[in-house]
């Protein structure tokens, strides 16, 4: 009996006890901005750690209310048991479904790029080996005519949620959850606030920390300019020993000088 007993503490200790970053990590892929820049897509994807399963997820926004365009996201997550999986195919069913909405948009300016500081590789799946320095709190966004742009997020406590994996292997479990403050500052002038989180939606109920990731600008020939931040964010929603990555944009149109 205490053998057993010795056992079953140790193996829960090995699950609460390991390292904090081995969850799986979603890649991304900057699909583009319609010409007038009123909207903006990406697509992000990753096998499930520790299950022959995959998603991708094309995210196209509204970039004037900063909502998803009726029909968005498109998402296609597979699991085969038998034969294994990668991300291809998951990738290739979303592509289909989402290319009806990318043609009527006409989702195909590429934009400008603004490098950020994310915690991996951005173009990496697999295991999420989150850097052991916060998430990046800030970016610097060089705007067209020489002005200047500062981008600044916070995270904050939102209690707890019920989150799957987070009580040991397929046990749900309560995490602490938090939301995100992202905040715009254009030629010095005070702080405009992008988005701030009082609740998290369904799709991010298990999100507990956030991280600028990068950023992309277009300008549209009435040479209105359209700021994309992508945020990168640890969700410990299907918890494997850690959380995983996933990501979400936040979108502005800017106001003219």
């Amino acid at each position: 009996m205490k053998a057993g007993l010795s056992a079953l503490i140790l193996g829960a200790l090995t699950i609460f006890c390991a390292p904090a970053h081995a969850g799986d990590a979603a890649a991304r892929r900057f699909i583009g901005f319609s010409p007038d820049g009123k909207v903006f897509a990406f697509e992000q994807y990753t096998t499930v750690y520790d299950e022959e399963a995959a998603f991708s997820e094309y995210v196209i926004i509204d970039t004037e209310k900063d909502r998803f365009v009726p029909g968005a996201p498109v998402r296609v997550f597979i699991r085969d048991e038998d034969d294994g999986l990668d991300e291809t195919k998951a990738r290739a069913e979303a592509e289909k479904k989402a290319k009806p909405l990318l043609e009527k948009y006409n989702v195909r300016e590429p934009g400008s790029y603004i490098a950020g500081q994310p915690s991996m590789d951005l173009d990496d799946i697999g295991i999420y080996h989150q850097d052991p320095k916060p998430l990046a709190k800030a970016l610097d966004v060089p705007l067209p005519g020489g002005r200047k742009a500062r981008l600044a997020l916070a995270s904050h406590p939102l209690g707890t949620a019920r989150c799957e994996g987070y009580g040991g292997r397929a046990t749900a479990g309560r995490a602490k959850v938090a939301g995100l403050k992202l905040t715009l500052s254009l030629d010095g002038a005070a702080p405009v606030i992008l988005q701030q989180d009082k609740t998290l939606p369904k799709s991010r109920r298990c999100a507990a920390d956030y991280g600028i990731a990068e950023a992309y600008l277009h300008t549209a020939p009435d040479g209105t300019v359209t700021l994309a931040v992508l945020i990168e964010y640890a969700d410990n929603h299907d918890y494997h020993a850690g959380p995983n990555r996933r990501f979400l944009a936040v979108t502005k149109r800017l106001p003219k000088p």
